[in-house]
């Protein structure tokens, strides 16, 4: 498993932009017009946008690290900052992604395990996620740590319009 996992400050943007557009790329690229994937990287990604999110109060950005090499990250948010208001018992997993080199090897879980670590730490009682409607391996994932199906949302991605399929988890005290 990984060494660590650090909370990421705004200091950290260059790094966090950095890995933010390579996991997106690698996750995201084949399936999406490269002028869509453009528009997000360029804006929803940039080290300007990044620095915005660190510095809200209820957004936590983490990296997950192995032998001082960035595994991948996490990006949680509360109240205000969850990109579909669920209430103030929720937290949203709004980024989770591992470096391809590393996938499949259990860090998505450890970076899971931590998101509900840190629903128990700030006093919530559901944890949820948006994942895209095609990606399969990441929805089996989440149903295999017990995340349900209860919505979906459009995500917007350059001019296209995608659909998320909103899933969560409700964890006892």
């Amino acid at each position: 498993m990984a060494d660590s996992i650090i909370q990421l400050t705004a200091a950290d943007a260059a790094a966090l932009q950095a890995i933010s557009q390579e996991t997106f790329q690698d996750t995201l690229g084949a399936y999406n017009l490269d002028e869509d994937m453009n528009w997000y990287i360029d804006h929803e990604l940039s080290k300007e946008r990044l620095q915005e999110q660190l510095q809200n109060a209820n957004s936590f950005f983490y990296f997950l690290k192995k032998d001082d090499q960035i595994v991948g990250y996490l990006k949680l948010n509360i109240n205000a900052a969850q990109s579909v208001d669920q209430g103030a018992d929720a937290l949203e997993v709004e980024r989770i992604y591992v470096r391809q080199a590393y996938k499949r090897l259990g860090y998505g879980r450890q970076l899971m395990d931590y998101a509900i670590k840190r629903a128990y730490q700030l006093d919530k009682k559901v944890v949820w996620l948006g994942v895209w409607e095609y990606n399969h391996a990441a929805q089996k994932f989440y149903a295999a740590l017990g995340f349900t199906e209860f919505a979906d949302h459009l995500f917007k991605l350059g001019n296209a319009r995608q659909r998320d399929i909103l899933m969560k988890k409700v964890i006892n005290k």
